[in-house]
């Protein structure tokens, strides 16, 4: 790993994104919102991207994902209410058999705070982070 905190921190959130784009189909990142799909997408990580429905009950959610996935990514924001949604869906997941992964929102979280708290935000963290080392922006 490069010398600098910067480069440290670029290089595990990069780390991260690239898991996210390998996935297999099978595998759904679950997001709270309409702007954090975009992020996603602009970070290159490819569906399917799922965003929390409001006029759905989480439990009908979470059903819902068990009968097309196998595996759900969380990916909720890193806010009070993001944790508090983060715990609910894995509660709900699991009792619908389906597994969760929380290991890249988790790692996310580290690398990106104290500037962002949300999963929309990430991007142009990404971005500053690459201008910062001097690496080319892709997508971003």
């Amino acid at each position: 790993m490069t010398g600098s905190r910067t480069e440290r921190r670029l290089e595990g959130i990069e780390a991260v994104l690239e898991g996210l784009r390998e996935r297999d189909a099978r595998t759904a990142i679950l997001v709270e919102g309409e702007r954090d799909v975009r992020a996603l997408d602009a970070l290159g990580v490819p569906g399917p991207i799922v965003k929390l429905n409001a006029g759905e009950s989480l439990l009908n959610m979470c059903e819902s994902l068990a009968r097309q996935y196998d595996t759900v990514v969380l990916l909720t924001d890193w806010d009070s209410k993001g944790e508090e949604l983060a715990l609910k869906l894995k509660v709900n997941l699991e009792r619908a058999a389906v597994r969760v992964d929380t290991h890249p929102r988790e790692r996310l979280g580290r690398l990106a705070r104290p500037e962002v708290s949300a999963v929309e935000e990430l991007s142009s963290l990404v971005l500053r982070l690459r201008r910062a080392v001097g690496t080319e922006a892709r997508r971003v």
